[in-house]
């Protein structure tokens, strides 16, 4: 796929950029034993992507209703915030992606994970200073599938969201992204994931990525070690 014309790259975070699985597995099988009901690979994929509302309800529905859904779903937020970095990984590609692409655009997260959860991630991957916004939920004020989130980022880079482009990695961002105008380039975090974009692809590896943002070896050799985390 040829270069996609653009002025901004806009990515998610959770699962896109960072491995955040094992992280979040912690804190969720921590919860589920704690209420004695076994946590399947279905249930689990029910999860990804939701923000802390929606997050309570989907817990509440599956642990039975033990406890008030906000109270669960601050309690995963609690657990992860407590290990925040422990067994996370960058995704495949994401640390060279992002190097290649700092300095030659504006770059952005949006995401429904709270920020001080997100900054940490990435120090944890040392590409914290490649960005220059950073929004969650609570900044845009709605969290996604609502496009607030993408349209908060967009703005405070002082680009169009029409000629930005989002990098997602599950149905709930892509539904986001979509609404907002974005081109949208999927990289499902799980592969029974059916994203609605633009381009897919199973790793930020892949060429097809690079090529539609214009990355290039050459770039990633000129931008190597311009920043720290």
């Amino acid at each position: 796929m040829p270069l996609i014309s653009h002025d901004a790259v806009v990515f998610d975070c959770d699962g896109t950029l960072v491995d955040t699985e094992t992280s979040w597995n912690r804190a969720y099988h921590h919860l589920f034993d704690h209420y004695g009901v076994p946590l399947d690979p279905a249930a689990r994929t029910r999860l990804v992507g939701l923000q802390l509302s929606e997050l309570g309800h989907a817990l509440a529905d599956l642990l039975g209703h033990p406890a008030p859904p906000e109270q669960l779903g601050r309690t995963i937020y609690a657990l992860v915030c407590d290990n925040v970095g422990a067994g996370v990984n960058a995704r495949p590609g994401a640390v060279e992606l992002v190097t290649a692409l700092h300095g030659t655009r504006p770059l952005a997260i949006a995401t429904n994970t709270p920020v001080e959860i997100v900054t940490g991630y990435l120090e944890r991957i040392g590409i914290r200073a490649a960005f220059d916004v950073v929004v969650d939920c609570i900044t845009a004020g709605t969290p996604k599938p609502s496009p607030a989130p993408y349209l908060h980022a967009c703005m405070m880079l002082g680009v169009e969201a029409a000629r930005s482009i989002a990098v997602e990695d599950s149905a709930t961002g892509t539904t986001a992204a979509r609404a907002a105008g974005m081109f949208i380039i999927g990289v499902p975090s799980h592969r029974d994931l059916a994203l609605d974009a633009d381009l897919h692809a199973f790793s930020l590896h892949d060429p097809a990525v690079w090529e539609a943002l214009g990355a290039t070896d050459s770039v990633f050799s000129q931008t190597r070690g311009r920043f720290c985390a």
